[in-house]
C-alpha cells in the first residue's frame, strides 16, 4: 500500500437505456460490471491516498503510523473473511473461543508483519492499471509499484462485496503470489506440526508478536 496515482477510468454508461441496447444480450450486465470495477478501483485509490499521506507524515512516529495503519486495515480489508480463509479446514475444528482469539491475534500478526515497512517508506509510486470482474461478487484491481531504484513490482488487489453491500479487499497478490494462500499454507504447516490443534497456531502467532514487541 504505497503511494498511489489513480489512472483515469471512464464509465461509458448512459442515463437511459435505448431499445436497441435492451435487445442486445449482456449489455446491462457489462454496464454493471463496469460500475463494480470502478467502485473497486475507487476503494484502492482512497486507501492508497490515505496510506501515502500517513507514511509520508514526518510528524508521526512509527507507533502512531502503525495505529493508523491498523485502522485502515480494519476499515478496508475483510479481516474476518481473510482470517477464516487462511485457517482453511481448521476453522471448523476450532472452538468458538479459539476462532475469536485467532482472528484477534491474526490481525495483530498482519500489522506486525508489515510494521518494519511502515518506517521504511521511500517514495515508491503505485500506479493503478485496470480493473476487471472475476465473478458476480469480486473484482481484481491491477497495479504496479514503481520504485526509484529497481524494477516495477506487479501488485493486484482482490476486492469483494460482502453481504452488507460493502466493498472490502480480501487478498493482495504480489508478482502472481497470493498473500492469503501463502499464509494459508504456512498456517496449515504450523497446525500440522502441533498435532492438528489450532491452539498451537495461536501460541505461535503470540510468540511472534512477543518477539516483535521485545
Amino acid at each position: 500500500m504505497k503511494m498511489i496515482r489513480l489512472a483515469s477510468v471512464a464509465l461509458a454508461t448512459s442515463l437511459f437505456v435505448s431499445p436497441l441496447a435492451l435487445s442486445v444480450p449482456g449489455v446491462a450486465s457489462y454496464a454493471h460490471a463496469d460500475e463494480q470495477s470502478e467502485s473497486a478501483t475507487k476503494l484502492v485509490d482512497r486507501l492508497g491516498k490515505e496510506a501515502v499521506k500517513l507514511l509520508s507524515d514526518d510528524s508521526l512516529d512509527v507507533a502512531e503510523k502503525r495505529k493508523e495503519f491498523d485502522r485502515l486495515l480494519a476499515r478496508d480489508f475483510d479481516m474476518r473473511l481473510i482470517g477464516r480463509f487462511v485457517l482453511g479446514k481448521n476453522w471448523r475444528a476450532a472452538s468458538k473461543e479459539e476462532r475469536e482469539e485467532y482472528l484477534t491475534v491474526f490481525q495483530e500478526y498482519i500489522v506486525n508483519t508489515y510494521q518494519k515497512r511502515i518506517g521504511e517508506y521511500s517514495g515508491e509510486n503505485l500506479n493503478i492499471l485496470k480493473a476487471k470482474e472475476l465473478n458476480a461478487k469480486e473484482q481484481l484491481v491491477n497495479s504496479e509499484i514503481i520504485r526509484p531504484n529497481g524494477p516495477a513490482i506487479k501488485l493486484d488487489w482482490r476486492v469483494r462485496r460482502n453481504k452488507a453491500g460493502e466493498l472490502k479487499i480480501v487478498d493482495i497478490i504480489v508478482e502472481n503470489v497470493s498473500m492469503a494462500l501463502t499464509h494459508r499454507e504456512e498456517f496449515a504447516s504450523v497446525i500440522s506440526s502441533n498435532g492438528g490443534k489450532v491452539s498451537g497456531l495461536i501460541d505461535k502467532l503470540k510468540s511472534h508478536l512477543g518477539d516483535k514487541s521485545s
